[in-house]
């Protein structure tokens, strides 16, 4: 029989992602917390606000961060999954053309109007998840800009994959995938028929299996290679 879950196996999703970038002590977690408010839930395509908001963590669900068109074409910039926050850095700080939404059902917790770091050792943790933020927004901006429809998906659920795995969200290579394909086509600057077909040759050439919002990657080092980038 197994036994009880460690403490840290059921700490909440946002410091166990802090930890991944610091060895937090239980002063700073308590720190942290002490700095944290109310708890609010919200549904599917909910558009947060952002604007005077205090910064947030997510506890569950998935968001992203994007800028819509004017005719209804929208780009998403980011995604934003259990663990994130959104208003701690500048990346994610409300900006007048982007938009938070949430894509699947959302509960965040938000900071106290009087939000500090605490700590050296949280400052720290911050510090390095903004750095780790601005990394994948360049990562986001080559995708665009550069990569083929193959090496965009490619790059995108080895990202996926890897932050999930960050926060014990992921079974061996396998993860919840919870969004449409629509939304990965808004992400990935492609038609949804484009995205399908991607997928489809994927899982013909036996690097993913997909069943339902099941993602399996079946062989990393040939998405690894696909990407042209290092997960």
């Amino acid at each position: 029989m197994l036994g009880a879950p460690a403490p840290r196996a059921i700490e909440k999703a946002y410091v166990r992602r802090l930890r991944r970038y610091c060895p937090l002590q239980d002063d700073d977690v308590s720190m942290l917390e002490a700095s944290l408010g109310r708890t609010e839930a919200y549904p599917a395509g909910k558009d947060l606000e952002l604007t005077g908001a205090p910064p947030m963590f997510l506890l569950s669900g998935w968001a992203c961060l994007a800028h819509s068109l004017r005719d209804g074409r929208r780009q998403i910039l980011a995604f934003l999954l259990p663990g994130d926050g959104v208003g701690f850095d500048l990346l994610t700080r409300s900006q007048r053309a982007v938009e938070a939404i949430a894509l699947t059902p959302l509960r965040v917790r938000y900071a106290q109007p009087n939000f500090t770091v605490g700590s050296e050792r949280l400052g720290r943790a911050f510090a390095s998840v903004a750095a780790a933020q601005q990394g994948r927004m360049i990562d986001q901006m080559v995708r665009l800009g550069r990569q083929t429809a193959y090496e965009r998906m490619a790059h995108l659920l080895l990202e996926l994959h890897g932050r999930l795995a960050e926060i014990g969200e992921t079974r061996g290579d396998s993860f919840h995938l919870p969004v449409k394909q629509e939304i990965l086509a808004d992400a990935l600057g492609l038609s949804l028929v484009h995205v399908n077909r991607t997928l489809q040759q994927m899982r013909r050439e036996r690097l993913i299996d997909m069943r339902g919002a099941q993602m399996t990657l079946l062989d990393r080092p040939a998405l690894e290679a696909s990407s042209d980038q290092s997960s």
